[in-house]
């Protein structure tokens, strides 16, 4: 009998759709697909012919946007029979907690909610397929679907970068349980090497670039004001996304950032000379998948940087540092910065502040969700985090899940010394576990390729435009597909 292969496939990831493309000459299995796509591209998807799929599904075709009296009962069950806590998913989802266009009210979180869940249930019921393949989730609904599938016994092959950029890996969750009986196979290396090893692997390829041409600005902003906008009436994430909303939406954006970043650079310290003991804490990016789905009872970071700042000895302060990243979210609020600012003890860091400088003077380093917890320990410096990261297996990483433990953590590790060969047996762990796949830079590829540099995802995709991708990017999707097929012959 055939294994039946189910893909997760949306905008962003057009790798498991090219994935899917490849995988199909080299194994004889059944594919089926679920699209989580705008309207615009979802006729190329129905009509397409480079892949085969037995049966597909739009998502958003079963969320209506009509408030039905919800079925609480069934969620309740639901939640008991799979061990999945849908309200902490769905109370820190980004599109209901931070969207300027339409606030959700309880009501329609928990109608759509029991849309998702029945939806998801009733599809895998129907196919029971062998292995459901995607990406690491970053939203509530494929984080549900995804806590579904493993509850149900489904293999799930999800795909993930590692902290070094060219390498990647599947199914990394599951191969933590080894993470203790593996051995290190070749001597330490000193902090200096592995510092030279970070550089040399754990920086982006100077090919990567996240910043927007203005070609693909204008050709972004034509598409969607001179074409339809469906996606208002049929998906419930652009509910309050009119053309003129999104438009006012811009204008005032670029104001918001001008005003902030002179706020910002007015009153943030470009560097730290001061003969004082500090703590590093790193600011994450509002709305970041990693901390409000792994670290959802710490988003809000003001009280986490007050919660330091009165737990850590009286002779450190407490610089925080803003994520340069948070440009995309137009910054913090004046107010925000303010409120950090009056913080006794608190020093505001500028976002474009060397980083690795800062880690060299500082005692301890300090994030909800950041990869300068990890840079520090290549540097010889304790570290605390507050979210469960794919790093917090190395015994360095001091998780800290009870906050009113706080004080006698902070000075537990202001007297920790990081042991060398933890960080080394994380590496070979890695390079073990892992393969050679930039998933950074293809996905960049793919959003210059079809998605005007990431600034649009509603455009329309023809199979000649999917096609060049697929052959140009054909290197790529070997690397993929190699990987892949490993891991499901293991199973087979």
């Amino acid at each position: 009998m055939k294994k039946k292969i189910l893909f997760w496939i949306n905008s962003g990831t057009m790798n498991i759709f090219g994935l899917a493309k490849y995988l199909q000459n080299d194994i004889d299995a059944e594919f089926f697909a679920i699209y989580d796509v705008t309207d615009k591209p979802k006729k190329f998807f129905q009509e397409q012919k480079l892949t085969n799929f037995q049966k597909i599904w739009f998502y958003h075709d079963f969320m209506q946007k009509k408030i039905t009296q919800p079925d609480l009962n069934y969620l309740k069950e639901f939640e008991n029979k799979y061990r999945i806590n849908l309200w902490k998913l769905v109370s820190t989802e980004r599109i209901f907690l931070y969207n300027e266009f339409h606030k959700f009210s309880t009501e329609e979180m928990i109608s759509i909610l029991e849309q998702e869940c029945r939806f998801f249930e009733n599809t895998i019921d129907e196919i029971k397929p062998d292995f459901v393949i995607m990406v690491r989730p970053y939203f509530h609904h494929d984080t549900i679907f995804i806590q579904l599938c493993k509850a149900k016994g489904i293999k799930v092959l999800d795909l993930d970068a590692t902290r070094f950029p060219n390498r990647s890996v599947i199914s990394f969750s599951d191969k933590k349980n080894e993470y203790d009986k593996f051995e290190i196979s070749n001597k330490v290396r000193t902090f200096e090497e592995l510092q030279l090893y970070k550089k040399n692997n754990g920086s982006y390829s100077k090919d990567v670039d996240f910043k927007s041409s203005r070609a693909n600005v204008l050709a972004a902003g034509l598409e969607y004001f001179l074409g339809e906008n469906e996606n208002v009436r049929t998906h419930y994430t652009y509910q309050g996304r009119g053309k003129l909303e999104v438009l006012s939406n811009h204008l005032v954006d670029k104001i918001r950032i001008k005003v902030r970043k002179n706020f910002i650079d007015k009153y943030f310290q470009m560097d730290f000379t001061a003969n004082r003991k500090f703590i590093l804490f790193t600011l994450s990016v509002n709305a970041e998948s990693t901390v409000l789905l792994n670290a959802p009872f710490y988003i809000n970071q003001i009280e986490v940087v007050r919660n330091i700042a009165k737990s850590m000895p009286a002779d450190h302060l407490l610089l925080v540092k803003e994520h340069p990243a948070s440009i995309g979210r137009s910054w913090r609020s004046i107010m925000e910065y303010k409120e950090l600012r009056d913080i006794p003890r608190v020093v505001l860091i500028h976002p474009s502040a060397n980083i690795q400088e800062l880690i060299k003077k500082s005692s301890l380093v300090i994030a909800i969700a950041s990869s300068s917890v990890f840079d520090a320990l290549f540097f010889g410096k304790p570290v605390i985090i507050f979210a469960d990261t794919d790093f917090t297996m190395i015994p360095e990483i001091r998780r800290l899940s009870e906050i009113e433990k706080l004080p006698d953590v902070i000075r537990s590790e202001l007297n920790r010394k990081i042991d060398p060969s933890n960080i080394e047996k994380y590496i070979q762990f890695i390079e073990k576990n892992s393969f050679d796949y930039n998933s950074i830079l293809h996905g960049q590829e793919m959003q210059k390729f079809l998605y005007h540099g990431g600034l649009l995802v509603d455009v329309k995709i023809t199979e000649k435009n999917m096609n060049v991708f697929l052959e140009n990017t054909k290197p790529r999707f070997q690397q993929l597909k190699n990987a892949y097929l490993e891991c499901i012959k293991k199973d087979l």
